[in-house]
């Protein structure tokens, strides 16, 4: 019977070309259908500030900036719209600080202290209002009766900072550091010290994220067996894999994210992180080239095994890191005309 239907299809191209499309088809919307799955059980596994592991600390210090940073946003608005506000987050951040303190957790991360920075700041601006009315005065009673038992926070943390206009060269500088970076697929054979790694880092950390939640993780390989082992994974490194003296996994903790409604944020918190990263390498003399990490569950769930990242962590790109060869030439990677990217409306 299977040797009649081979023959049968093989009088007919047009039938043969059919068959293929559809079994095409056919599996990619399976691959789809457990692609989404996928990402749907890990969102619902891993994003929700209201879990009962919600003890850990990245999600209490992603809840505590997100409280507090709205009472920051809001006192840098135009003083003309500035009217009392931020009583509900005021509450929050107090019960969070309350919260970590009987928790035993440390007062001295950069988290806590500038939390209390906020509530400072926001005291000082809410015993500027009419005190006379009940709300603003149940507020100031608040904060002073949680600040009055705290140190005055240190300078480093005071909040909100003047706006600081650049030089007009400051565009040259940039573009002629974003012109010299270019994807690299050839590497010296030379250790890159984790110290350069870590001042790269620093400055990428300045990136936007989502109410400064700074998502971000960063795993860093230095061990060729590991480097070699994590690369299996990925299929854009044939030809010069061998030559990667140090990988990168950025990754974004999904339990900074509150629900699945920000189920966009990581890639896009992952990615402003990863730029600047990319480019504060460059200035600081190292070469780059970013791995797509575009795989199926299966294999998402060995980069998490083989490299021991957490399953909360989703992980975005691979980066290689390293110096350039001597003789190392790199795509020239023309652009597309502005016309291709700019809808003016």
């Amino acid at each position: 019977m299977v040797t009649l239907i081979k023959n049968v299809i093989s009088l007919s191209p047009g039938l043969k070309q059919f068959l293929k499309r559809s079994r095409d088809g056919y599996r990619r919307s399976v691959l789809r259908y457990r692609c989404y799955s996928y990402e749907k059980k890990r969102n619902a596994a891993h994003m929700g500030w209201h879990r009962a592991n919600n003890m850990e600390y990245s999600r209490r210090s992603a809840e505590l900036i997100f409280w507090y940073h709205k009472l920051e946003k809001g006192l840098c608005l135009p003083l003309e719209n500035r009217r009392f506000f931020g009583r509900y987050p005021a509450q929050q951040t107090l019960a969070l600080l309350k919260k970590w303190e009987q928790d035993g957790l440390s007062k001295q991360t950069t988290v806590y202290k500038a939390a209390v920075g906020v509530l400072e700041a926001y005291r000082d601006f809410v015993a500027t209002e009419d005190t006379t009315k009940p709300q603003v005065a149940e507020t100031l009673a608040e904060l002073e009766a949680f600040l009055g038992g705290h140190e005055q926070s240190e300078d480093i943390y005071r909040t909100p900072i003047q706006f600081k206009h650049l030089p007009e060269d400051t565009y040259d500088i940039l573009y002629s550091l974003s012109l010299s970076r270019r994807s690299t697929r050839n590497f010296r054979d030379q250790r890159v010290s984790m110290d350069i790694v870590e001042k790269a880092a620093k400055l990428a950390q300045l990136s936007p994220s989502a109410c400064n939640r700074q998502p971000w993780r960063l795993h860093i390989y230095d061990d060729k067996t590991h480097i070699e082992q994590m690369l299996k994974l990925q299929n854009g490194n044939r030809g010069f894999g061998h030559t990667i003296p140090m990988l990168a996994v950025v990754c974004c903790d999904m339990g900074a994210f509150f629900d699945s409604t920000e189920r966009n944020e990581p890639p896009l918190d992952g990615g402003l992180f990863l730029m600047s990263f990319l480019l504060a390498l460059q200035s600081l003399g190292l070469a780059t080239c970013c791995l797509n990490w575009c795989v199926d569950p299966r294999v998402d769930q060995q980069g998490h095994q083989v490299g021991n990242i957490p399953q909360n962590e989703k992980i975005l790109t691979f980066l290689a890191i390293g110096y350039a060869a001597d003789d190392t030439v790199v795509p020239l990677s023309a652009r597309r005309p502005l016309s291709d990217l700019i809808v003016a409306h």
